[in-house]
């Protein structure tokens, strides 16, 4: 079990879990460090604020999803003020784009022979994703999974696909930035492979990159330690989670099952005093 895991999902976006089950999961496995850090929302931020552990710290977290080169790139930002205006004002917009990529894919779903709804959609968030979706279909009888949900209909490619909003690299460092947050490159062994992350790595840098996902469930041991090699070369923070998005959906994906040990974690917690 890793001293900290940094890279949890919640109910507030497409997780199965509600911010105080994550934090007493994490507390009974012994974790001490956490931050959930949300797809595009900071909801779960102000569950958070209201939760009270004595035997583990809460780092403020969430994930953007961002444009880079006409490919998705998402960043980690810690650390954040959950009330700045600007990153506020951002994931508002961000809001509104998830419910009117929604009502498209129903329509494409129905034009499809599904008889499917918007209000049929089971979410008590206010962050729509395709996840919730994929559920409809598999209550409906139309999936028999959410895996199949996807892969049928709404990954690229499938016919009820819709291309989401997702807010420029440069403004997602500049946000998180302002927000007084670290911005940290995700799970970097996901990132399309004809980009050279190298010079992705560059490149963010000069917009405000703090810091580079090495550890993460994607990553082989190797690929770990070329990324913790390059995040020392280019002087970022190394940072790790598990991605877990709750049983339900990864089973393998479990809270602190992949993070950082200690000494990095007291490294990256000093990072916020530079």
């Amino acid at each position: 079990m890793q001293y900290s895991d940094l890279h949890i999902h919640s109910r507030y976006s497409d997780g199965t879990l509600w911010p105080e089950e994550i934090v007493s999961i994490a507390s009974k496995k012994g974790v001490k460090c956490i931050s959930i850090t949300d797809h595009d929302t900071i909801e779960s931020q102000y569950a958070l604020q209201e939760l009270e552990s004595n035997s583990i710290r809460i780092i403020p977290g969430v994930e953007l999803s961002t444009e880079y080169e006409e490919k998705e790139i998402h960043i980690l930002g810690y650390f954040i003020e959950i009330d700045n205006k600007e990153l506020n004002q951002a994931f508002d917009q961000v809001k509104l784009s998830r419910r009117d990529r929604a009502v498209q894919i129903i329509n494409k779903l129905n034009e499809l022979g599904l008889n499917v709804s918007f209000d049929e959609i089971s979410t008590e968030t206010t962050s729509i994703g395709r996840p919730h979706i994929a559920k409809l279909l598999v209550e409906k009888g139309y999936a028999k999974s959410v895996k199949e949900a996807f892969q049928h209909y709404l990954i690229k490619g499938k016919p009820a696909y819709v291309d989401r909003y997702k807010i420029h690299y440069k403004q997602a460092l500049k946000l998180i930035s302002n927000a007084n947050g670290i911005p940290v490159l995700a799970h970097p062994g996901e990132i399309y492979k004809g980009i050279s992350l190298e010079e992705l790595v560059k490149e963010f840098k000069v917009y405000g990159l703090k810091g580079l996902e090495v550890f993460h469930p994607s990553h082989s041991s190797r690929e770990a330690n070329d990324y913790y090699n390059l995040a020392k070369k280019y002087s970022l923070a190394i940072t790790g989670g598990s991605d877990c998005h709750g049983v339900y959906v990864r089973e393998d994906l479990l809270i602190g099952t992949v993070g950082i040990d200690e000494n990095l974690t007291n490294k990256f917690l000093r990072t916020k005093i530079k």
